[in-house]
C-alpha cells in the first residue's frame, strides 16, 4: 500500500481526543515535514538546475497536478508574477478553473485531458514540466509527463511515495517521505505542506539564479498596490541611503521600476540611461551589483575590491 494511504497510529482514536490534544498530534506530525524536505535537497538542487536552464533558454517552468497538488502549483505560479516580475512560471490543474474552488475529482482520472491542457499552453521542448502528485499515480499527471517526454521537454516529479510511477518519467525526482497523514489519505496535510515547501524552493532558487533577486531584496516586485509600492520605496531608501521622499520621487521618475530607480540613484543617470544599462547586462542583479560595487569603491577611495567585500568597519555588504 502507498505510504500516503497508510493509517497513522499516532492519530488513532482522534475523534475521542479533546481539542488541544488533537492540535498537539497534528503539530507533532507537522514537525516531520521540514526534515523530510531537507533529506531531498540534492534532488531539489538538480530540479533547480533544470528549471534555470529552461528559463534561460526562453522556456517556462510548468507545474501540472490535480486536487491539492494542482492547487499548490497554481498558487506558486501565481505568486511568481508579483514577487519576481515574471509570467514564465505556469500552473496547470486538472479541471481548472472550476476545480480551483470546488473539487472535480473525476478530472484527475483522464490522462488525455492533461495532453489537451498542455497543448493549449503550447508546451514545447524548451519548457520543463513539474508533475506534482502525492501518490505518484494520478492518471492526469502521468499523462502530462508522458506527453512532455515525447516532446523532448525535461521533466521533474514531486511525490511523497517512493517507487511511484511518476518518478520513472522524470529527469529529477523529488520524494520527501513524510509518512502517513493524521487523517488517513488526507494529503492536503503533511504531504501538501512538503509540496509547498519544495515549490517555494524550486521557484525562489531559480529566480535568484536568474538574477531576479538582489541580496535578499525583491527587486522585480510589481507595484500593483500601496503595500508593494511602500516595500519598493523602503528598499530604495535603504539601498541608496536617501530619504523616503527622494525614494518615492525617484520611483515615480523610473516609471515604478525598482531596478531602474536604483541605477538612477547609484550611478546618477537618467531613466533612459538606466534602462540601457539593464538591457546590456547579463541579468538585473548582476548589473545592480556591479553598480553598487562601483559606488562603494568610489566612496571608499578604491578600497572595495571587485567582489564587493567591504573593508572592516564599513557599511554592510549587499
Amino acid at each position: 500500500m502507498r505510504i500516503t494511504e497508510l493509517e497513522n497510529p499516532a492519530s488513532a482514536s482522534l475523534d475521542t481526543k479533546p481539542t488541544r490534544e488533537i492540535l498537539r498530534i497534528i503539530n507533532r506530525e507537522d514537525r516531520r515535514v521540514a526534515p523530510a524536505v531537507a533529506r531531498v535537497l540534492p534532488q531539489i538542487a538538480r530540479a533547480v538546475e533544470l528549471a534555470v536552464e529552461a528559463l534561460a533558454q526562453g522556456g517556462r517552468l510548468v507545474y501540472l497536478g490535480a486536487g491539492t497538488s494542482g492547487r499548490l502549483g497554481v498558487l506558486d505560479a501565481a505568486e511568481c508574477i508579483p514577487t519576481f516580475g515574471t509570467d514564465r512560471v505556469v500552473g496547470i490543474m486538472a479541471g481548472a478553473p472550476e476545480a480551483i474552488f470546488r473539487p472535480t475529482e473525476v478530472s484527475e482520472d483522464d490522462p488525455r485531458q492533461a495532453v489537451r491542457d498542455l497543448r493549449q499552453i503550447k508546451l514545447d521542448r524548451r519548457d520543463v514540466l513539474v508533475g506534482i502528485s502525492a501518490s505518484g499515480r494520478t492518471p492526469y499527471t502521468l499523462g502530462g509527463m508522458r506527453f512532455a517526454r515525447k516532446l523532448g521537454a525535461r521533466t521533474i516529479a514531486l511525490t511523497s511515495n517512493p517507487r511511484a510511477p511518476l518518478s520513472r518519467l522524470a529527469d529529477a525526482a523529488i520524494v520527501p517521505v513524510v509518512g502517513p497523514e493524521v487523517i488517513t489519505g488526507s494529503t492536503r496535510m503533511k504531504t501538501g505542506t512538503a509540496q509547498k515547501l519544495v515549490l517555494n524552493m524550486l521557484s525562489t532558487a531559480s529566480m535568484v539564479r536568474l538574477g531576479r533577486v538582489l541580496s535578499n531584496w525583491m527587486i522585480n516586485v510589481q507595484l500593483k498596490n500601496r503595500k508593494l509600492r511602500e516595500r519598493a520605496e523602503a528598499i530604495l531608501a535603504r539601498a541608496a541611503r536617501v530619504s523616503a521622499a527622494t525614494a518615492a520621487q525617484t520611483l515615480r521618475e523610473s516609471n515604478e521600476q525598482l531596478p531602474v530607480a536604483l541605477l538612477m540613484l547609484w550611478k546618477k543617470v537618467s531613466q533612459e540611461q538606466a534602462l540601457r544599462l539593464l538591457g546590456a547586462g547579463p541579468n538585473t542583479a548582476s548589473v545592480l551589483r556591479a553598480a553598487w560595487t562601483e559606488r562603494r569603491r568610489a566612496k571608499s577611495g578604491g578600497q572595495v575590491p571587485a567582489g564587493g567585500r567591504r573593508p572592516a568597519g564599513t557599511r554592510r555588504n549587499l
